[in-house]
């Protein structure tokens, strides 16, 4: 049994008790946490074996014949140690070598939060839902768009911290641009460990940013702690088609040597930055990919790395990327059957929307990257919220609704349970013809799910109470989960060490220096 799988079954003898068990947590804590998700319904395979193996076959070609830049000295000469055929910053690896390494890398694995009752399994039949990324611009919740400040991140935070189906928070899920650039990573790491207790993202800007990230886990953790365990998952992105540049392996090896996980997220773009076919980008992203994860494996055996996938095409008319499409949710299906093949987690990401606004349109982009990442049996699934204007802006309404919508996803997701059916028969007799179930044992005990968003009044109510669309529910959902939100203690000390370390590293840090 592995770690992550030992964990899980101790997690849920944890979290028996029943429905009033249940409540009676609601009722007492200003949030309610859901468990790490298993998923309890089938994937959806695309091709059989066949056309699999066809793609896996593509991409050790284009690993052999043409090769990936890694454009770093020290990823070089790893290659170069390990049998690779390295020249200039162009690697071409035999097909043994790479699958040898990525075997290597584990199936699955715990990722800790500073909370133990938080912490969660990443891999196998194990769903985790993680934040939104990067996004320089906020639409506040007057519909506003601006920079994004700090203040905003603590908010995101707070209110990802409060999401009852979203299980890691932390990152830049925006990025404070009234920081100075030198300084940001200092910043948004703290906010990930001061404003939540679950699970967290690193920076990978840069290998000493992704050095401050370890070093501000450990006054949390401890360092001997972090030494044995995942505490932190990265996003590292490639640029498309085939380089891996330096600031992003420093990043990687650095957090590799820590024996901490890595998100291997070629940046594909079907149509510019991959061939335009789903079938032609998952052989790009699979060769990218596959010489990632084995790069983290030369750097320390069994570091945690996830297969990553956007699963983004262009927009042929404007050059934009599209999330949200018919041929990004093949792409995201077809990366959850690679990722299978390799028996390693999947990374899929959701909600991301083209739209400027929370419109019908954001809502659709949405579930064409939901329901393929739900469907590919993806294991980390990014972007649960917020997301318009193709990553650049981040909307607290939309948040509010994503997060809703993630919590009926893990409903969804957890299947359908099998009743007993002489208890069924008894309702059924009991209603008779022409009753109805609404007053019924069975229906007081039920657990279908309720949008709370959605407004199910009649229409005349919905005029007389003021014509308030999904946006304007939401916002105000917002305000008051902000007003209800309770900081997860930290032991003593531990905030006043965390400042310490950021005065320090800011003085440390000249600001006149250029990017």
């Amino acid at each position: 049994m592995t770690d992550a799988a030992a964990f899980m079954q101790d997690a849920g003898k944890k979290r028996r008790g029943g429905r009033a068990a249940r409540q009676r947590a609601l009722q007492a804590s200003a949030v309610h946490h859901r468990p790490g998700l298993v998923r309890n319904i089938p994937v959806t395979d695309l091709l059989t074996e066949e056309g699999t193996e066809l793609i896996h076959e593509a991409a050790l070609r284009v690993i052999e014949e043409i090769g990936v830049e890694f454009r770093d000295d020290t990823a070089l000469e790893l290659w170069r140690r390990a049998g690779a055929r390295v020249e200039g910053a162009r690697v071409r690896a035999p097909r043994d070598l790479v699958m040898t390494l990525v075997g290597t890398a584990p199936r699955d694995f715990v990722h800790h939060a500073r909370n133990p009752d938080r912490s969660v399994a990443v891999g196998g039949r194990n769903m985790v839902f993680a934040p939104s990324y990067g996004m320089p611009f906020v639409r506040d919740l007057d519909g506003t768009r601006r920079n994004a400040r700090l203040e905003d991140l603590h908010k995101v935070q707070k209110l990802t911290h409060m999401a009852r189906a979203v299980h890691v928070t932390g990152g830049p899920i925006v990025e404070p641009t009234d920081i100075p650039v030198q300084h940001r990573h200092l910043h948004m790491v703290a906010s990930s460990l001061l404003y939540s207790d679950k699970p967290i993202i690193g920076a990978v800007t840069s290998g000493a940013r992704a050095r401050d990230t370890l070093a501000m886990v450990e006054i949390v953790f401890g360092s001997e702690f972090v030494a044995d365990n995942a505490v932190t998952t990265s996003l590292i992105n490639s640029t498309s088609p085939l380089v891996w540049d330096g600031t992003m392996l420093q990043a990687l090896m650095t957090y590799a040597e820590a024996n901490q996980a890595s998100i291997c997220a070629p940046f594909s773009m079907a149509g510019a930055s991959t061939p335009a076919s789903p079938f032609g980008t998952m052989v790009v992203v699979s060769a990218e990919n596959l010489l990632a994860i084995g790069l983290t494996q030369l750097v320390r055996p069994g570091a945690p790395a996830i297969f990553g996938c956007p699963a983004m095409t262009v927009d042929l008319r404007t050059g934009a990327p599209v999330f949200g499409c018919p041929d990004s949710a093949l792409i995201q299906l077809l990366a959850g059957m690679m990722a299978r093949r390799y028996d390693v987690p999947h990374r899929a990401i959701v909600n991301c929307a083209t739209s400027k606004t929370p419109d019908i349109y954001a809502g659709y982009d949405s579930m064409w990257g939901a329901f393929s990442a739900i469907m590919a049996g993806a294991n980390w699934i990014s972007h649960a919220g917020g997301v318009l204007d193709n990553t650049m802006t981040l909307c607290f309404a939309k948040l509010v609704l994503d997060h809703e919508q993630i919590d009926g996803f893990y409903h969804f997701t957890r299947g359908v349970a099998v009743e007993d059916a002489d208890d069924l028969i008894a309702v059924i007799k009991e209603v008779g013809p022409g009753g109805h179930f609404l007053g019924s044992a069975h229906t007081r005990k039920s657990n279908l799910f309720e949008l709370r968003l959605q407004d199910t009044s009649p229409y005349e109510q919905w005029v007389e109470e003021g014509r308030r669309d999904a946006a304007d529910r939401a916002n105000t959902e917002a305000g008051e989960l902000l007003q209800r939100y309770e900081r997860p203690a930290l032991e003593a000390g531990v905030e006043d060490n965390l400042r310490d370390f950021i005065e320090r590293r800011t003085r440390e840090l000249p600001v006149d220096v250029p990017e």
